[in-house]
């Protein structure tokens, strides 16, 4: 019989799926569980003397990646590579008494801890009783609400940088990832245990060689630039970084990986076009005397966070465009433009506060950043000119609220936020561009001023309106002109004439007053913050946003899991499984495949042509090199079917939707009865159909 601990020890020990938590307390552990044995065992009575520094237990650990098992992107599972059969048994020593064995992401966890330290006791902490600066390299963290578990790599005075298996969201769901990071903020607010094996009251040692210069040079203009053992790359002089075409252009590609924070001192007026492209970048100090960030400067990087000071005027386009990290961004009273695609694909980002200063968002400029849920633009008396397709795609968008002076909704500003309850659109808005709220699932309540003389084809496509708010009369709204499917999507919605919007408080974050507080806690203070009742806090700071408004967005929050019948079957239709799936090497491109709940119109267009198919899986599927829904050459993928679907007598075919497009059926054209091959150049949203081949 399994011994049983206390629950802390227990959520801590449990694998990531909801399965095992509902299966905690049996006695005997189901599928998904760890293993708790009365047993000693091997290795844990002869403890390791020697404690390895943290840059030690870091290149232990680091070791592995190269070894096929834990390899980026290896299937890793509470199944694979260790089930209730096969059960990793850790070297940590007891927890409350307990010894541990596990599969899923504490199994990786306890993997590379032991690489690191051996046989090495462990000690553990609950939230409250331990700082941040007491996290060093080669500890583990239970994360995400106490349902995974990560093993810290690196440190930095804003975050950590971890590896984990079993991965419960993203792009990386049941595989093993390394490098991804997790801001100062995230780690207190959402660590709910903490683990070390290093000994109470240990200080690591210093490293006299930290500030040992490793590599430097001079760049263009005059500048000087040095790079330090402990990865500080400092750029000092008096004047504009030079622009780098590519990545390979840095005077430090050579050392781009070793690059862990940036210092542009004072004096330096520019961040160079490319500078930090693809570094391995964590932190960055920005200088008062930078006055632009240029295009592309830290694509790609690894930063956890950034603070713009308010004496940057302009983030150029692509700036930080696909910082997977970038968790925490501060846009500071002052910045005045932010360019295209600068914060492209930023799929940590959760939130983002913009001060009255700003005067345009480029088009795309927060473009698949799933993990938005809150955007918030200060009031001030500026026109805002707004881009094209800034939100599209950020699914998790629950509350925004938009500058009070705009020149237009832009094509596709929303679509796919399927979590947006309502939008005031404020007065002065002229017009609502073509697919301006596509597929937004969940949008019910919009505020729509009496200046918008035009709202273009497709704006409310599939989109489950209600309630319409004008500020006119019915004769204006009748004079506006609604192009395509547009005046039969607002014709089924309760239109409220003669509405009047509640005013913001001339207090907040007006550009034109003298008493403002540029640095405060108002405009341009981002949290990162995944709460969602957060988001309704940072709302109340800007009360422009009506209490209609509010309430939608409160209803959102309440009631974003699944509940009507439709909700319900397409949820069903999205797997917990990871996806499998391999490409030809003949590819002319890459693409990526995601399980994923779609949309009601993409669901419809599914069921229009099943036929006697049931629908099993849906998923997106899409080019890595760009958001786009046809390419000129075809390309093969082939997935592996998914175990709860899977039967030897049931044939299986695909269907792809694209954007505006009718749905495509292709046959599976390979033999194997466990798997499904197709080849296509039309991306956006699938699924995988079947049906009984005998009775």
């Amino acid at each position: 019989m399994k011994k049983r601990i206390f629950s802390a020890v227990l959520a801590l020990c449990l694998c990531i799926s909801s399965q095992s938590v509902a299966h905690a307390f049996q006695e005997e552990p189901s599928q998904n569980e760890y293993v708790l044995s009365e047993d000693t065992q091997d290795g844990l009575t002869a403890r390791d003397s020697a404690i390895p520094t943290p840059a030690e237990a870091y290149q232990a650990m680091i070791a592995l990646k190269d070894q096929d098992m834990y390899k980026e992107g290896t299937i890793w599972t509470n199944d694979e590579p260790y089930s209730d059969s096969k059960y990793y048994h850790w070297k940590g020593g007891p927890l409350a008494g307990a010894n541990i064995s596990a599969v899923g992401c504490v199994a990786f966890a306890f993997t590379l801890s032991d690489a690191a330290f051996g046989s090495l006791p462990a000690r553990m902490y609950a939230a409250g009783e331990f700082l941040f600066e007491d996290i060093k390299v080669g500890d583990i963290l239970r994360v995400n609400n106490d349902i995974h578990t990560v093993i810290v790599l690196e440190t930095s005075d804003v975050g950590v940088v971890i590896a984990e298996g079993n991965v419960s969201a993203g792009d990386h769901i049941g595989k093993v990832h390394w490098g991804r990071g997790i801001s100062k903020e995230e780690v207190m607010r959402d660590t709910s245990h903490y683990i070390t094996r290093y000994p109470e009251g240990y200080v690591p040692p210093d490293d006299a060689e930290a500030d040992e210069s490793i590599a430097a040079g001079s760049l263009e203009g005059g500048l000087k630039w040095n790079l330090t053992k402990a990865g500080t790359l400092t750029v000092s002089g008096k004047g504009a970084m030079p622009d780098f075409n590519s990545a390979a252009e840095q005077p430090w590609s050579g050392n781009s990986s070793q690059i862990r924070k940036v210092v542009i001192e004072d004096g330096v007026t520019s961040v160079g076009s490319g500078a930090f492209w693809n570094c391995g970048v964590i932190s960055v100090e920005i200088s008062n005397s930078v006055t632009n960030i240029g295009s592309s400067a830290f694509y790609g990087s690894q930063i956890i966070s950034v603070t713009i000071p308010s004496s940057v005027k302009s983030i150029g386009d692509s700036a930080f465009r696909e910082c997977r990290n970038l968790s925490s961004v501060t846009v500071s009273e002052g910045v005045e433009m932010i360019g295209q695609n600068a914060f492209r694909a930023c799929t940590g980002l959760t939130s983002i506060a913009l001060p009255a200063s700003i005067g345009e968002v480029g088009s795309a400029s927060f473009f698949q950043c799933t993990g938005m849920k809150s955007a918030t633009f200060a009031p001030g008396s500026k026109q805002v000119k707004l881009g094209d397709n800034i939100f599209t795609g950020c699914y998790w968008l629950m509350s925004v609220t938009l500058p009070l002076n705009i020149d237009r909704i832009g094509e596709g500003m929303f679509q796919n936020c399927g979590m947006l309850a309502g939008v005031e659109i404020p007065q002065g808005a002229e017009s609502i561009e073509g697919s301006a709220f596509a597929s937004c699932s969940g949008l019910t309540t919009v505020i729509i001023p009496d200046s918008v003389t035009i709202i273009g084809i497709a704006a409310f496509s599939a989109c489950p309106l209600k309630d319409i708010y004008f500020t006119g009369t019915e004769a204006q709204w009748d004079s506006i002109s609604k192009i395509g499917d547009t005046a039969s999507a607002v014709s089924k919605a309760t239109i409220h004439y003669n509405y009047t919007p509640v005013p913001p408080n001339p207090d907040d974050g007006d550009d034109n007053d003298p008493g403002s507080n540029p640095g405060g806690d108002k405009p341009g203070n981002s949290s990162g913050g995944n709460n969602p009742d957060s988001n309704l806090n940072d709302r109340e700071v800007y009360p422009g946003t009506s209490s209609i408004i509010n309430s939608g967005v409160k209803a959102a929050v309440e009631t974003w899991k699944p509940t009507t019948p439709d909700e319900i079957k397409r949820y069903a239709c999205m797997g917990n499984e990871a996806v499998r799936y391999t490409l030809s090497k003949d590819n002319a491109y890459q693409i990526a495949i995601e399980n994923e709940v779609q949309g009601p119109m993409c669901f419809k267009s599914f069921e229009a042509v099943l036929g006697d198919y049931t629908i099993g899986r849906t998923y997106n599927i899409y080019p890595l090199s760009d958001t786009i829904y046809n390419m000129e050459k075809e390309i093969q993928f082939t997935i592996k079917i998914p175990s709860a679907i899977y039967k030897e007598d049931r044939d299986y075919k695909m269907i792809c939707v694209t954007k505006d497009g009718q749905p495509i059926i292709y046959n599976d054209s390979d033999s194997d009865p466990e798997t499904i091959t197709i080849n296509t150049n039309n991306f956006y949203a699938y699924a995988l159909i079947y049906k009984q081949t005998t009775q």
